[in-house]
């Protein structure tokens, strides 16, 4: 099985990476700023909001797995501020990014692949978690969703989209503790989602539809639950 990540560079993309690659997969991931080294992993740079970037990342991907390759796409920004400050610049990049980058994604993948499989990364904030800060991420990850749905209807691949609450990432952990706290107090998630949780999470949704003749898209929320980690679909 040959894997493509998008947005691989967090440690949620590179734990996600060398557990497939552990696992015997070939994998490509994809960098934006700083590039990524890791062994038997191949890394290219690409911007989500670059339209060649994410064409010239495909067409790599083509060239080396043939058509038999996943696609994950992780690519995500947030620019937390409140209502009344949050700039037009912030909200559109955040968009750009997050939403309109993995619109890309699909539509280019699904040019030169059929019968594959997408992965889409969202997040509960999509659903019900959102708050004031993240309200332009909170749209963009909504977006997502009902995105996937939509191609879901029109590709020839397979669209599954994951919506994990808060992970206990780098990304996480630089917010502040009371400020995490009160939300996590806010949402009633108990604890935050381990890496190594979401990760086998991820590995085992990939398992469990390559291949897979059900094109159905699935909309999939990850959670904490009486401290377990469980998945729904929406």
């Amino acid at each position: 099985m040959n894997v493509l990540i998008i947005g691989g560079s967090s440690d949620i993309g590179i734990s996600l990476a060398k557990k497939l690659r552990d696992n015997n997969h070939q994998v490509i991931i994809t960098y934006n700023k700083n590039y990524i080294k890791l062994n038997n992993i191949i890394s290219i740079k690409c911007d989500v909001s670059l339209e060649n970037d994410i064409e010239n990342v495909i067409k790599k991907a083509l060239e080396l797995f043939g058509k038999d390759y996943i696609l994950i796409n992780l690519a995500s920004v947030s620019m937390d501020n409140n209502f009344l400050d949050k700039t037009k610049e912030e909200f559109m990049r955040v968009l750009e990014i997050n939403l309109v980058g993995m619109f890309l994604c699909n539509q280019i993948y699904s040019k030169y692949n059929s019968n594959g499989l997408i992965i889409n990364m969202s997040s509960t904030d999509g659903i019900d978690t959102y708050s004031e800060y993240s309200l332009d991420y909170s749209i963009s990850k909504a977006g997502i969703i009902h995105m996937s749905k939509i191609i879901g209807m029109i590709s020839s691949n397979k669209i599954i989209c994951i919506c994990p609450n808060w992970i206990d990432s780098n990304s996480t952990n630089e917010i502040d503790k009371d400020y995490l706290d009160s939300e996590l107090k806010r949402i009633g998630q108990s604890r935050l989602i381990r890496i190594d949780e979401l990760i086998d999470s991820i590995y085992k949704i990939i398992i469990d539809n390559y291949n897979k003749k059900n094109r159905n898209t699935e909309v999939l929320r990850i959670d904490i639950r009486d401290d377990k980690l469980w998945t729904e679909k929406m």
